[in-house]
């Protein structure tokens, strides 16, 4: 038969009630502290800090993503000696100054083999290394955990954190590198509240650092390389962070083979300032360098002859009658039919390369879209302009 419960059933006596208070009264809260604007109008304004300009802002954490075996542990140890000896990353310059790289996937051998290539391409000693505040952890076979969530599936610091956190203070590093996420964050990837809680982790060892920043290396979901995002998990990944770099293995061009030497590195998230354009890699003797060299020198001359090649082809192609186009899902696009030609292949110049040539081209206003055919039906050429 049904109970019949009484409104009386449900009083508390004295101390039942103190406790039941003391539950679920919550602590006072300090008042908020709104910044203070009052003085803004004479001071000057503040000059955005970077780690490296344009790329990786300062006391931020971020994310370098990419397929396994592609060349992100080469390339972070590349950026990090850069830092330390004062040398050019891929066509920027760091903020000199010290760094830390704890890498959890390879032993000490292998560490020391990637970076003797990369001292002797910078011209560096190993002293040059340490006297310069290079800081290198092999934590390949042990507990490399630095967050995970307690049983109420809170993320926390674990020691090694802390240790990490504290060297930092003392250290300044101008960047901290990660490698890898999977073996430094044992919560859900999928769970945006544990990958934001993760990330404000990463987010305090970077300011702790006054001026550097905090790379967190990773590896894509199948879903993350098919949709070009180079993401795994929630999509909190990339809001959580303030910057986000993806290596991807080049992708060749229609008539083109594949060359597994070749990268495509992807700045895809840079939230301070504009993106800067995509960086072909090339692998030589144990580091990726850019496809057409690291000078400014080097890189407007070659340039300067892809622009050439270009414009001699299309000059080329017109005399034959042979029209081509702008739009790159038609048959007769310009660069791929110009990579085909005898005098792109000898100079060993490539589709993107001639993607970017058009569009400078264009921007110079030397090249444009020509009307033909019927004025009924007209269509479109590219043409060099007169």
């Amino acid at each position: 038969m049904p109970v019949t419960i009484k409104e009386h059933d449900f009083q508390p006596d004295a101390a039942e009630n103190e406790s039941v208070v003391k539950l679920f009264t919550a602590p006072p809260l300090a008042p908020i502290q709104y910044v203070d604007m009052s003085e803004w109008d004479q001071r000057p304004i503040p000059e955005r800090r970077w780690a490296i300009r344009d790329r990786v802002p300062a006391n931020q954490a971020g994310l370098f993503s990419g397929e396994g075996g592609t060349g992100k542990s080469i390339i972070e140890l590349m950026k990090n000696v850069a830092h330390v000896g004062g040398r050019d990353w891929l066509g920027s310059l760091p903020e000199p100054g010290p760094a830390i790289y704890v890498g959890a996937e390879d032993d000490v051998d292998e560490i020391h083999i990637r970076l003797a290539a990369i001292a002797k391409h910078y011209d560096l000693t190993f002293r040059d290394l340490i006297d310069g505040g290079l800081r290198v952890v092999s934590l390949l076979g042990e507990d490399a955990t630095l967050c995970a969530p307690n049983r109420s599936g809170k993320i926390e610091a674990t020691g090694l954190y802390e240790q990490l956190y504290e060297q930092a203070g003392d250290i300044k590093p101008r960047n901290i590198s990660i490698d890898t996420l999977s073996r430094a964050f044992a919560g859900n990837e999928i769970d945006r509240a544990q990958v934001y809680q993760f990330a404000r982790f990463m987010q305090r060892l970077a300011l702790v650092t006054d001026g550097g920043s905090v790379t967190v290396l990773s590896h894509p979901s199948l879903a993350g390389i098919a949709s070009g995002s180079g993401l795994s998990g929630s999509t909190g990944w990339q809001g959580a962070f303030r910057f986000h770099q993806y290596l991807k293995s080049a992708k060749p061009a229609d008539g083109e083979e594949r060359d597994n030497n070749v990268r495509e590195l992807q700045f895809k998230k840079n939230q301070y300032g504009p993106l800067s354009e995509p960086v072909v890699l090339r692998y030589n003797h144990g580091l990726f360098l850019p496809e057409v060299g690291l000078s400014d020198l080097e890189r407007a001359a070659r340039d300067s002859k892809v622009d050439d090649v270009f414009l001699c082809a299309l000059r080329k192609f017109g005399g034959q009658e042979r029209n081509v186009s702008d739009n790159k899902k038609s048959h007769n696009y310009a660069p791929k039919e110009f990579a085909a030609e005898n005098d792109a292949k000898q100079h060993n110049i490539r589709v993107v390369e001639l993607e970017y040539a058009m569009r400078r081209l264009f921007d110079a206003n030397k090249i444009h879209n020509e009307k033909y055919g019927k004025p009924s039906r007209p269509y479109f050429r590219l043409a060099v302009r007169a």
